[in-house]
Parts: structure tokens; C-alpha cells; sequence
């Protein structure tokens, strides 16, 4: 009665190794917001490169990995999840 499903239907939306629509939403900001202050090649390029950089950061890793790995370093905080460091009650 059951037949197998070839595809898992909660995974991310991948187009061209990026995920849909967070990474590109981020691409796609970053090129209008820097269009606005450096002319539009400049700002393409650069568009580009942070593209480019999502995919080689995020390329062989699950998702959310990055979000935890800024998380780690403490550069993005993430809501309910404690803090990298471990917190000191004693005064020595």
C-alpha cells in the first residue's frame, strides 16, 4: 500500500549550493543596500563574494552549522541556546 518517497519533502530548498530564501535573501540584500553607497559593479561583485563565501562555508555541513558556529565564537547569539562559555559564580 505504502510506496517509498525518493525525496524528503522537509529538507532545505538548495538552488545552485546555496539555500533558499535566507542565503539568498542575504545576497540580495547586501547587493541593494551597498548599491545605494558604491556604484553597481562594485556592489555586484561584492554580492558575489559573499555568495561565494556562503557556499564554500556552508558546502559538506548540516544546516544551521554556520548559525552555531557564529554562536560558538560569539559573534550571533542565538535565542534559547546558552552561552558558549561556561559562567563563573565564584569570586576566585
Amino acid at each position: 500500500m505504502w510506496t517509498p518517497c525518493p525525496r524528503a519533502l522537509d529538507s532545505t530548498v538548495k538552488f545552485l549550493g546555496l539555500e533558499f530564501p535566507m542565503d539568498y535573501g542575504a545576497v540580495v540584500a547586501t547587493f541593494l543596500g551597498l548599491s545605494v553607497f558604491v556604484s553597481t559593479p562594485k556592489s555586484f561583485s561584492i554580492a558575489v563574494a559573499l555568495g561565494l563565501g556562503l557556499y564554500f562555508a556552508k558546502r559538506g555541513k548540516p544546516p544551521g552549522a554556520l548559525l552555531h558556529t557564529l554562536h560558538s565564537l560569539e559573534l550571533w547569539r542565538l535565542g534559547g541556546v546558552l552561552p558558549p562559555t561556561t559562567q563563573v559564580y565564584s569570586p576566585w
